[in-house]
């Protein structure tokens, strides 16, 4: 009796440090969409920089975390190391592809554009659960996320005039976008469906990534060379951007997305403002205007119990073999 009134009193104070971690990670993501911009560098070889740069102090982390607690695994002990090399192997193709398209937009629209334009995450995520799940969307719903695609063409549109402004790269902000929400939706079935350490998982995922992405930027961009400054930025992203990730990968656990993802919302007026500071993208009335109806349209999306249901519902990326 009294352990069950200890849990029970412990689930508020887990939430509220899952809000504060959900909260700190979109700061965290807010942050690193200002370094990427500053690096001026060619992205591919930028994400496999800070890939790398974010594994040696995740692997400290783990060994200290295994060591103060020996139970923790590097895999659930109901999967075989085939069948999780694979489920790590596709996270860290989603990741490295959402990181580096994410990183090519930043390089080449405005910061506003590319945060809209991946704010959209809940509508892909409404596709998934209508053409995936057979789930039924409302009227409301339909309309809440038609607005906010025209309110985020509507930005766009009106930025066409800057010189920072790149219809290209508002393509690339757009590819990014549904590879982001692959992401977040296989992200969120590993944590969901396998118990393991956060940081383990993140670990694997960041390793795969970097694997994968090393020889396509080698490739690519004829070698890795990145300026000291672009080296430096790098850091500074791989700070900022791998607390984020682990910090909501921690959160997914204990909030649910009809919660976290309102907060999400957060990041394009905070980057917006960065943007402004740092760089002098500065905003008109319309597109002011425009971002606070895409943002609140996304908010009422968010909320509803579509978004939450439909990656609840997401099948096991890979089954048991």
């Amino acid at each position: 009796m009294l352990v069950a009134t200890r849990r029970r009193r412990a689930r508020p104070t887990t939430r509220s440090r899952a809000l504060v971690a959900v909260i700190l990670a979109v700061i965290g993501w807010s942050a690193s969409s200002l370094f990427v911009r500053a690096a001026h560098s060619d992205a591919a070889v930028f994400t496999t920089w800070r890939l790398w740069f974010a594994l040696p102090p995740l692997a400290a982390i783990v060994a200290l975390r295994r060591r103060r607690n020996p139970s923790l695994r590097m895999k659930p002990l109901d999967v075989t190391w085939r069948r999780w090399s694979l489920l790590l192997a596709g996270g860290g193709a989603l990741f490295a592809g959402a990181a580096a398209t994410a990183f090519a937009a930043i390089g080449l629209t405005r910061l506003l554009d590319v945060t809209l334009i991946t704010a959209l995450q809940p509508v892909v995520i409404a596709g998934f659960a209508v053409m995936a799940l057979g789930e039924r969307v409302s009227a409301k719903q339909w309309t809440v996320a038609t607005t906010a695609i025209l309110g985020t063409a509507i930005v766009a549109t009106a930025g066409s005039g800057s010189g920072t402004w790149s219809l290209a790269g508002d393509v690339v902000a757009v590819v990014s976008l549904f590879v982001n929400a692959g992401w977040f939706l296989y992200g969120r079935v590993l944590r969901s469906r396998f118990t393991i350490d956060p940081f383990s998982l993140l670990l694997g995922v960041f390793t795969a990534a970097a694997l994968l992405l090393t020889p396509v930027a080698w490739i690519s961009a004829g070698g890795l060379h990145l300026s000291a400054a672009a080296v430096g930025y790098a850091a500074c992203t791989m700070a900022t951007g791998t607390t984020a990730h682990a910090l909501m990968i921690w959160a997914h656990r204990y909030v649910p997305a009809s919660i976290s993802a309102p907060l999400m919302l957060a990041e394009p007026p905070i980057v917006a403002l960065g943007a402004w500071w740092c760089f002098g993208e500065a905003l008109g009335a319309q597109e002011i205007i425009g971002s606070a109806v895409v943002l609140a349209a996304l908010f009422a999306m968010v909320r509803t119990p579509t978004i939450e249901h439909s990656e609840a519902s997401a099948t096991d990326p890979i089954a048991p073999v």
